[in-house]
């Protein structure tokens, strides 16, 4: 926070600088005298701190939040136990009006293996000034949960309240991101895991070059169920006009086949991988 300093020196008396042919005494008069504040430096003091309070003021209003404070379209992740005991994630796309209303969506869940893609979505919000909502999305039955504001509104994280169930998650806004194949040319990094159906852990981490074209190479280093391997990737990608897409990637045990949503302006990616009897979700940053 920017802040105004306002002070004077005070210069200490230095007898062993006195001149052949001074006054001592004078010397030290002169030395001794220290400035005084005038009333117009009290005044410009005064001044400075009602500044400083009414900008501490402003930044605190300013981060009171509403239903203003999520607009526009965000992407999401969802992982953990749904309400029928099963390993589940879930990425998608949701689109807030700011003004307590998710108007559309569309998800890809995983629940224990079992891939459900186009999922529609719809919903409400509310959020206080504090930052702090709730939230029920509606997919044929509906989910609530409570969720904090973030970073301006340009995040927010979430989790289920319904008995029986324990996931968690965050949303990111899509910001102004160019949805083309060209439009997310780039050197990625990314990382990722989850289980499959066996309840088999994996995890993984590497780095992608899409090319603009639709193509894909990179490197990878991963962990399957505790067997660990390094390998080339090769593989294809293709972007959606509304910021989601599909891409597959060779090179591991088997191919990999993925739906993702773009989010933070184009520089991330939320991932799900839909291909069966897996649950694992990925996140891609430049």
């Amino acid at each position: 926070m920017p802040s105004i300093r306002i002070g004077f020196s005070l210069q200490k008396p230095r007898p062993w600088l006195i001149m052949p042919g001074s006054s001592p005494r004078a010397e030290s008069q002169s030395s001794n005298s220290y400035p005084t504040m005038n009333e117009d430096e009290m005044t410009l003091r005064k001044l400075g701190i009602a500044v400083w309070f009414g900008l501490c003021l402003s930044v605190y209003a300013s981060a009171a939040c509403s239903n203003a404070s999520l607009v526009g379209n965000y992407g999401f992740t969802l992982t953990g136990v749904n309400g029928s005991g099963l390993l589940s994630a879930a990425v998608g796309q949701l689109t807030a009006d700011g003004a307590g209303n998710f108007t559309s969506g569309i998800e890809t869940e995983s629940n224990g293996g079992v891939i459900n893609s186009n999922v529609a979505l719809s919903g409400t919000y509310s959020i206080k000034a504090n930052c702090t909502g709730t939230a029920a999305i509606t997919s044929g039955t509906t989910s609530n949960f409570t969720l904090v504001v973030v970073s301006a509104g340009t995040q927010f994280e979430f989790t289920r309240t319904d008995s029986g169930t324990s996931q968690y998650g965050y949303a990111m806004a899509q910001g102004k991101a160019i949805c083309t194949n060209a439009g997310i040319k780039s050197t990625f990094g990314f990382r990722g895991g989850g289980f499959d159906s066996s309840l088999a852990p994996y995890a993984w981490a590497g780095q992608v070059k899409l090319d603009g074209l639709g193509g894909i190479t990179g490197t990878e280093a991963a962990s399957f169920g505790g067997t660990t391997q390094t390998f080339a990737l090769s593989g294809t990608y293709s972007v959606g006009s509304n910021c989601t897409g599909t891409a597959t990637f060779n090179g591991g045990p088997t191919p990999a086949h993925t739906y993702f949503v773009i989010v933070n302006a184009g520089k991330s990616a939320m991932q799900i991988q839909t291909d069966a009897n897996t649950i694992f979700t990925n996140f891609v940053q430049k």
